[in-house]
């Protein structure tokens, strides 16, 4: 039997290059073009694709995420799960995550997301197309805010992220 030595273990580093904690007046202005969008949802009496069109997307994502990760990048999906966080509700990582693949796994989902919204036109009302689009666009939104706070760490960074804070750092 093959004996643990302190040699044969690998110890990670890494070091903080950027904390960003969620303010109230961040999540505030998030916030308020739900609840504008929610209201023109009420008032046109399409709040109940709204609220469906929430779900929709969130499987969406869930399963381009999954998509990306197997056929993309080879590797299974474990470590990700379901979380709810101001900014990251969704399918997410749970541990460090480099920044320059989530970026682009985010752009995969831009992309492949819209294709997919817009695919079920011939199914759909106007209104339940923009409701989902606009929930689609709301979600990455606020994640390409997060992207854009770290761009100069875009080559070295390492995304933890946490409810209230969005952290980067280098390895």
């Amino acid at each position: 039997m093959k004996k643990n030595t302190s040699s044969d273990a690998i110890i990670y580093t890494y070091t903080l290059l950027r904390r960003i904690p969620h303010h109230l007046l961040l999540l505030g202005v998030y916030y308020a073009f739900a609840a504008v969008w929610a209201v023109k949802a009420l008032l046109t009496g399409s709040l109940l694709s709204l609220c469906l069109g929430y779900i929709f997307v969130q499987l969406l994502h869930m399963l381009a995420i999954r998509g990306y990760l197997h056929f993309v990048r080879k590797t299974e999906s474990q470590g990700w799960s379901f979380r709810f966080a101001h900014l990251w509700t969704g399918y997410i990582p749970a541990q460090y995550v480099m920044l320059r693949s989530f970026v682009r796994l985010h752009l995969h989902l831009l992309i492949s997301g819209f294709a997919g919204i817009l695919l079920l036109y011939p199914w759909f009302s106007a209104a339940a197309i923009s409701n989902i689009l606009f929930v689609h666009l709301w979600i990455l939104g606020g994640r390409f805010y997060m992207f854009l706070m770290f761009r100069k760490q875009y080559q070295v960074g390492w995304l933890r992220l946490r409810v209230n804070e969005t952290s980067c750092y280098k390895q």
